[in-house]
């Protein structure tokens, strides 16, 4: 009787993890879907990354993070590619939630380097008015200066009268 209770309950478990596995297993579908949706958060962070990084801003966090994401990817393509479905899955859930929020840094970055360039910018353009205007004062001081310490010295000389030598 006891040798009859393990059979059964060995054919018992057997038929649950029949049942049970596929259940809990991915679909090539489910993977498609999950690895199409990690590409496509992907492409937008990058894209995002590489808007901030031409208004100048420092993006190296992100690039990591953007490196970890795309391992992640191609670690789901790799397991889509050999058949086994649910790791795929798991891996391209990894690669999305590893970007989120990837790009809303990227557009704060973005919005804060367009406002330095922009101070930046405006610093430099008073900077040079002030430049321009000092060295036109300078300039026209100098001259008035010179100009009339040349007229004093020149009314300080007396004239010479020379002969004439032709007659």
């Amino acid at each position: 009787m006891t040798k009859s209770r393990f059979l059964l309950g060995l054919i018992g478990v057997f038929l649950f993890c029949l049942v049970v596995s596929p259940a809990l297993a991915a679909s090539s579908e489910e993977a498609q879907v999950a690895i199409g949706t990690a590409e496509s958060r992907m492409s937008t962070a990058y894209e995002s990354v590489l808007e901030a990084e031409r208004a100048g801003a420092n993006v190296s966090s992100l690039l990591l993070r953007l490196n970890n994401g795309s391992a992640l990817l191609s670690k789901a393509q790799m397991q889509y590619r050999i058949g086994n479905f649910s790791e795929a899955v798991d891996f391209a859930n990894q690669c999305f939630d590893s970007l989120n929020g990837i790009e809303n840094e990227a557009n704060e970055l973005r919005d804060s380097a367009v406002i330095e360039r922009k101070q930046r910018m405006l610093i430099s353009a008073v900077g040079s008015t002030f430049a321009i205007g000092a060295v036109f004062y300078a300039g026209f001081f100098g001259w008035r200066f010179f100009k009339d310490k040349y007229c004093k010295r020149v009314l300080k000389m007396k004239p010479e009268v020379q002969a004439d030598d032709l007659g």
